[in-house]
């Protein structure tokens, strides 16, 4: 297959052919090869449950360079290469990438390794030849026939062009040093101490409930082999005590609550073999600011799940028991059941 050129700020071409219509017309030359030869393999009897060989996998790769619109080379990143954008392109890619791709980015997790073809090396040459804007338009809309989804309406411009920074700055972090580098979810991501460095893509951050642990509570709820402490700030207390929600009226701003779960146990050595809290399970988040999060009724949400081995939190993600998405609205479509009590379940407990 001819090797994909580059040229700064403009689109790609195939080989040294110039011409928008030349570039046309051999990358549909192209993909009706890459069609022709996928083909081919099908005819030959492939199956999911099977390991994909090199050449199916170099296939389906060579698939995605032609699924890319030829107009997509043509944009511009318009966010800067700085440390900080870096930085906050790591962030997304914990929240939304690290799942299949990995703690090194390298695509070595259960769930990468079981797709059909494999979670792609972002690190490896052929991620790198992408440009940021090639790199912008498979994020956004995703590679058909592949474990690879359309982002566009999870991960906003900004976050995409900061993650494509990113995943360009992978090659110079090795192999050892990204693994370190590059906190996963499937590690512990930060230690217990760190806590406060954790954050939501476009979400909350665990700093914004420092000293929640300190909170007066709202109430308790046992659920299944769950029991829970709900807290709130000041704010929060405050509302409960001037007849929010029963009053009609919703919650101010400010206003923010957590929600402490533990895995339960039975003492039997206690009378009455009472169920008590054993290990945390994890803690869930929400703040209420109309305007920060107009989209989902005015409150952001955040579950942040607890190893008890390793004493760290790391987010929530789609392979926890409730799965849990990563961003603001995470627990929105659960809550929409008590729109008029402005999405808050818990009363506040008599005492």
């Amino acid at each position: 297959m001819p090797e994909l050129m580059r040229e700064s700020g403009s689109a790609p071409r195939i080989g040294g052919w110039g011409g928008g219509d030349r570039r046309v017309a051999l990358k549909h030359e192209l993909m009706l090869g890459v069609m022709s030869a996928l083909l081919g393999t099908l005819l030959q009897g492939c199956t999911a449950d099977k390991h994909p060989s090199q050449g199916e996998t170099s296939l389906a790769n060579a698939a995605k360079d032609v699924s890319i619109p030829l107009e997509a080379g043509k944009m511009t990143n318009p966010v800067p290469e700085t440390d900080e954008v870096v930085s906050q392109g790591q962030e997304v890619f914990l929240g939304s990438c690290a799942q299949c791709h990995g703690a090194d980015a390298r695509g070595d997790t259960n769930v990468g390794r079981n797709m059909y073809p494999p979670a792609m090396d972002l690190s490896s040459a052929h991620v790198q030849h992408w440009s940021d804007a090639e790199l912008f338009w498979i994020i956004q809309n995703g590679v058909r026939l592949t474990g690879m989804p359309a982002w566009k309406s999870s991960i906003s411009d900004d976050d995409t062009w900061k993650l494509a920074r990113f995943i360009h700055k992978l090659p110079g972090l090795g192999a050892a040093s990204a693994s370190t580098a590059i906190p996963s979810q499937e590690q512990g991501v930060v230690s217990a101490q760190d806590k406060y460095t954790l954050k939501i893509p476009n979400g909350l951050a665990f700093s914004e409930f420092r000293g929640y642990e300190n909170w007066p509570v709202i109430s308790l709820s046992h659920n299944g082999n769950k029991l829970a402490a709900i807290l709130g700030n000041s704010v929060m207390i405050e509302a409960y005590k001037a007849g929010i929600p029963g009053n009609g009226k919703p919650f101010p701003d400010g206003a923010k609550m957590a929600k402490v779960h533990w895995n339960a146990k039975v003492d039997v050595g206690e009378p009455g073999a009472p169920t008590l809290p054993d290990t945390q399970h994890d803690v869930d988040f929400m703040a209420k600011d109309s305007k920060r999060f107009a989209d989902s009724g005015g409150w952001g949400y955040a579950v942040f799940e607890y190893d008890p081995a390793t004493d760290r939190f790391r987010l929530g993600n789609l392979t926890d028991k409730p799965p849990q998405g990563n961003d603001a609205k995470c627990g929105f479509a659960c809550h929409t059941s008590v729109k008029n009590k402005d999405y808050v379940f818990t009363n506040y407990g008599h005492r």
